[in-house]
């Protein structure tokens, strides 16, 4: 590899570019169940290089999945005009989050994995739930960026990831997760277990207090919610947060940050997409917007910093996006004694990210009464999420689901039939 990337380097210097190299390597093994039954047990390997170029306010990119030079010749061929990228000099300091490559799994065989999905797979067995689909797989990655100012970041990242879902007496319920080590399946398997050996589920309107779990939230937050501080899309008037920096927006409960150096976070790193050193950005504070999420063109539009959000693949050009999207908790859960309790939003899909409004369907959720808990069958959740986060309370128990960090959200809402 350093071979290729000297050539590439040279090639590009002799015809006068600056030069931004990403490479990538994975291998992944995965087991998957049809019904309860073992369907299949796949084994991927995934080689790429991404070669940016610039000269003359003009860039110019290409990929390529072959270990060969023939890449930068493409991209000196597709060059546009950009007056805004550049490439990041080398830093005095990168960040070095704990947690992000774990050897155990890399020794991880086929028969644990398939171990693992068989202990899913009789914790519903046992309750009479019928297994309608699992799955576990183990996953390793390697980067390495180096550009003409000298820059030279490699990182090894590991993922570990298990889902399994089931019917019971007609209700049907999923969960899933994933972290960058190995941990207990159990824990989702017992969820999936719990939802459906709870009593028969009721129909029935509800107004009032409404508890969004983070796994519901990570969903809607995803479409309605975190692409609002996508610097590009307040640049291009497509978040209602432009213009709103030191404004409160929202109630005082809520703080937001995105901190791409957290310990153990899914999506930390020593440096984004672009090289640029991660980072830890208070988007917001007591209600008030602080701060939006930059990559380096987007900074540099407005003489700012890249926040170190310009995520990419070796098949893509950097673009914003957030890291590890923090919620701060405030309040104790058992401080509530009656909430619907909604574990799965369907159709968050549809919500719309600029506005923020949505209209959704709830699922596996209950009621929870005084300690009792009374199963709710489907219904609608209808509202705006930047109104909903201005009386909003983030409770306790904090995990990550995909980007977001959370514990779940207490907001106050009505469910239609």
């Amino acid at each position: 590899m350093e071979h290729l990337i000297d050539k590439i380097l040279k090639i590009g210097e002799k015809n006068g570019f600056e030069v931004d190299i990403f490479l990538s390597k994975s291998d992944s093994t995965s087991a998957d169940l049809d019904g309860d039954s073992l369907d299949s047990v796949e084994k991927n390997k995934d080689f790429g290089i991404g070669v940016r170029v610039l000269k003359d306010n003009k860039i110019g990119f290409a990929f390529s999945s072959e270990e060969n030079e023939k890449v930068i010749y493409k991209a000196m061929e597709n060059l546009v005009p950009d007056e805004y990228t550049n490439f990041p000099e080398l830093a005095e300091k990168y960040p070095n989050p704990k947690g992000m490559f774990n050897r155990e799994i890399i020794y991880m065989g086929e028969k644990e994995l398939i171990d693992d999905l068989i202990t899913m797979e009789d914790i519903l067995a046992e309750s009479g739930i019928t297994i309608t689909g699992g799955g576990i797989s183990k996953s390793y990655e390697y980067n390495k960026i180096v550009n003409s100012k000298g820059l030279n970041v490699e990182e090894e990242f590991t993922y570990y990831s298990a889902s399994i879902s089931g019917i019971k007496d007609g209700e049907t319920a999923y969960d899933y997760l994933t972290r960058t080590y190995k941990f207990n399946v159990e824990e989702i398997a017992n969820t999936v277990k719990e939802l459906l050996t709870l009593p028969k589920s009721i129909k029935t309107e509800y107004e009032g207090n409404i508890v969004l779990t983070t796994r519901a939230l990570s969903s809607l937050l995803g479409y309605t919610f975190i692409p609002s501080f996508n610097a590009e899309n307040v640049q291009r008037n497509r978040s209602v947060l432009a213009g709103k920096i030191g404004e409160k927006i929202f109630g005082e409960n809520i703080n937001i940050i995105d901190n791409g150096t957290l310990d153990y976070g899914l999506y930390s790193a020593k440096v984004d997409g672009e090289g640029t050193p991660t980072k830890r950005t208070v988007l917001v504070k007591d209600g008030i917007l602080k701060n939006y999420l930059y990559d380096i063109k987007r900074a540099n539009i407005e003489g700012k910093e890249s926040t170190g959000n310009g995520m990419r693949t070796y098949g893509s050009l950097p673009s914003v996006s957030a890291s590890n999207f923090i919620i701060e908790p405030v309040e104790k859960i058992d401080n509530f004694n009656e909430y619907l309790y909604v574990n799965q939003l369907i159709g968050c899909h549809t919500s719309n990210p600029i506005t923020g409004d949505f209209s959704v369907e709830i699922s596996n959720s209950y009621i929870v009464k005084n300690g009792e808990k009374i199963p709710v069958k489907k219904g609608m959740l209808s509202g705006n999420i930047f109104e909903i986060l201005k009386d909003a309370i983030p409770l306790d128990k904090v995990e990550q689901r995909g980007k977001l960090i959370s514990p779940p959200l207490l907001i106050n809402g009505k469910i239609i039939i």
